[in-house]
């Protein structure tokens, strides 16, 4: 086998990952530490939906929203499109239930 051509199919599948603005100023909030938590689950996102590493949940109420769990503390919301990943916040656990308590959502 030619592991060049395996390496080029496994770049094809991997999403692109946007930041907004929004996402951005939050992530750069962050203590190094759970700075380094929301960067490894972002880039584990370059694989989704496949992306075993990460808790995720669909957002019920809005079509093509997740939330990603990074780490124990942080959660990422992101929307899912046409292999793009982007990610619209990166909330704490008491934010996340402040701002999007009353979404439903499933296990995915």
């Amino acid at each position: 086998m030619n592991s060049g051509i395996e390496s080029s199919n496994q770049q094809l599948n991997r999403n692109r990952v946007v930041l907004l603005d929004k996402a951005q100023i939050a992530l750069d909030a962050l203590q190094t530490r759970d700075q380094e938590k929301v960067i490894y689950a972002i880039n584990c996102l370059e694989q989704f939906p496949d992306c075993s590493l990460l808790k995720i949940n669909k957002i019920k109420s809005i079509p093509n929203y997740f939330i990603a769990r990074a780490g124990v503390k942080y959660r990422i919301i992101f929307k899912f499109q046409d292999r793009e990943v982007t990610i619209v916040d990166i909330v704490n656990h008491d934010r996340l239930e402040r701002l999007y308590g009353s979404l439903k959502m499933d296990r995915i």
